[in-house]
């Protein structure tokens, strides 16, 4: 399905600082499996349940949120504590609450919808589907299908509007056996899953850059390659930055981008983000959404906005000023 050229949005990433800082606040929680399994399982259940249904109640505010502000989404990776961890047997049914976490579905389909935010995620740097690692992919397996399902749930379009992120993240091998391993557990998603999995160029030497994606990988795999600015100037592999953001951005066809922006935290490591963006991007004149990475979450992106904002200003007032001396 063409996405028709539309305004860039910025993106959230998972938690929303102003939300927190509210009265009443929006926070996710988690539980990890030592504190599950010190109680008795039932106990355990119910505080683990409750705690899915707090996640749920914070991403459909954290939705609403975005609406007011004109940002897409990305769903945290850590909604579910548990749920895909094997040694924890434990599934949605199982909780107590599960009919409440069901109704919490339908609400966050009903924002959805009513809003049309756009939804996104990144199932965390764990999820390797090229790994020599059996039990490795099987963990993957699940975890990319149960997210899948879940955006299933809340009315995800099953396509790359609604993109699932990951890294390739491995480079055991020469690239024809790699990208041999990576399709050949493609290929045990979900169909919906496939439909929304997109991969991002990586910041690390060694790892996979936007000139190896783009012109080794993805005519193999088709599947779209996402353009992350610092992990390209950590890793650029002899492109410019307009050479390696257009690569990405064809690999997309008629699907809108959603792209990756950060800038590097003063120190020693590059690769380390900060927390308000310093500099303005270029969009190289393309059209696409953008994540803002830097760690200072919404607050960053409503920093930025400001700053351009004044900078277009004071761009605009130099501009007249000008204008108003040749006249003279």
């Amino acid at each position: 399905m063409m996405v028709e050229d539309q305004q860039m949005k910025y993106g959230l990433c998972c938690i929303s600082l102003n939300l927190q800082e509210l009265d009443e606040p929006f926070k996710f929680q988690t539980m990890t499996f030592k504190r599950f399994s010190s109680l008795p399982r039932q106990e355990a259940l119910t505080i683990l349940g409750e705690r899915i249904l707090n996640n749920l109640l914070c991403t459909n505010a954290t939705i609403q949120y975005c609406n007011e502000n004109n940002f897409v989404y990305r769903l945290s990776s850590d909604l579910f504590p548990l749920i895909t961890y094997d040694e924890a047997n434990i599934e949605l049914e199982d909780l107590p609450n599960y009919e409440e976490i069901q109704e919490a579905f339908d609400i966050i389909e009903s924002t959805i919808s009513s809003t049309n935010v756009r939804i996104s995620c990144h199932p965390s740097e764990f999820n390797v589907l090229a790994s020599t690692n059996d039990k490795a992919v099987d963990k993957t397996v699940t975890e990319l299908n149960f997210y899948s399902s879940f955006m299933d749930r809340i009315g995800c379009s099953t396509d790359y509007n609604s993109p699932m992120n990951m890294h390739i993240h491995n480079k055991n091998g020469n690239y024809s056996d790699i990208i041999d391993r990576f399709m050949r557990n493609f290929d045990r998603l979900d169909d919906n899953c496939k439909r929304r999995l997109v991969i991002e160029n990586d910041d690390k030497i060694n790892c996979w850059s936007v000139k190896e994606l783009t012109n080794i990988f993805n005519p193999i795999s088709n599947i779209p390659i996402t353009f992350d600015y610092l992990h390209h100037a950590c890793h650029p592999d002899g492109l410019t930055e307009n050479e390696a953001i257009r690569a990405c951005h064809a690999t997309w066809g008629d699907y809108r981008p959603l792209f990756h922006y950060s800038e590097s935290r003063p120190g020693n490591n590059p690769r380390a983000h900060d927390d308000y963006a310093k500099n303005k991007f270029c969009t190289h004149n393309l059209d696409f959404d953008l994540d803002f990475e830097l760690k200072m979450k919404d607050k960053a992106i409503l920093q930025y906005r400001k700053d351009i904002d004044e900078r277009s200003t004071n761009e605009n007032n130099e501009h007249f000023e000008i204008l108003a001396v040749h006249s003279i």
